[in-house]
């Protein structure tokens, strides 16, 4: 099954939901998205939002399950880094989703940018959970943790479920339109965190000159 057609069946399913099996379903897929699961988040996302619009749940209930959810997940993948080291990634279940490459990209990401790519790297699917695991894994702070990645979910998560929510409002045929967007506003929430990204270089450049040129003297 192709992710486009685990999308769809997934926005699908959840739409049909309401109450507390609606909650607890968005709680626990996101959950499972946290784990390295390649099941879309945002499209999770875009469906808790489609249910407020009908009034299945609140857009409250659906903003707070969806911000409860990722972070459950990403909290679990960062406590397990602290307690196993870099062992967390041959952890049966883990394992299978957290390939070599993606923990070296995520042990050079830390590396070079330091903290500050627990918040980069909410928005970025691929490498999302192996940077949560070895985030633990180098000692990153739980404070540090909690503040960046909570602050990433606190964008992420309202920008979906929000959307979902205006297209359940605005579209007669809101599940096809949903994945559509989907797709456009990724693109501009990438291109969002590429400027984020390049201002803080231009930022992490500018302070090591100062640097420098203070040794200097």
């Amino acid at each position: 099954m192709t992710p486009s057609q685990i999308a769809d069946n997934l926005l699908h399913t959840i739409s049909q939901l309401s109450g507390f099996p609606a909650y607890a379903t968005i709680v626990g897929v996101l959950f499972i998205c946290g784990l390295g699961i390649p099941i879309p988040e945002d499209i999770t996302l875009l469906a808790a939002g489609l249910l407020a619009s009908t009034e299945r749940i609140t857009l409250a209930g659906a903003l707070i399950a969806g911000f409860v959810g990722v972070m459950i997940g990403d909290a679990l993948l960062f406590f397990l880094g602290r307690k196993f080291g870099k062992k967390v990634f041959g952890l049966p279940g883990l394992r299978n989703f957290l390939t070599p490459e993606r923990v070296a990209a995520a042990e050079a990401r830390i590396r070079k940018n330091g903290p500050f790519i627990c918040f980069i790297a909410r928005f970025l699917p691929g490498v999302r959970s192996a940077v949560f695991a070895m985030a633990g894994a180098l000692g990153v702070r739980p404070a540090t943790f909690f503040l960046l990645d909570g602050f990433a979910a606190a964008l992420s998560v309202p920008l979906w479920v929000c959307l979902g929510w205006w297209l359940g409002n605005t579209f007669e045929d809101a599940f096809d339109v949903a994945l559509e967007e989907a797709k456009s506003v990724q693109l501009y929430v990438l291109g969002g965190l590429a400027a984020v990204i390049a201002i803080y270089v231009i930022f992490k450049l500018i302070k090591r000159k100062r640097a420098d040129s203070a040794a200097r003297l």
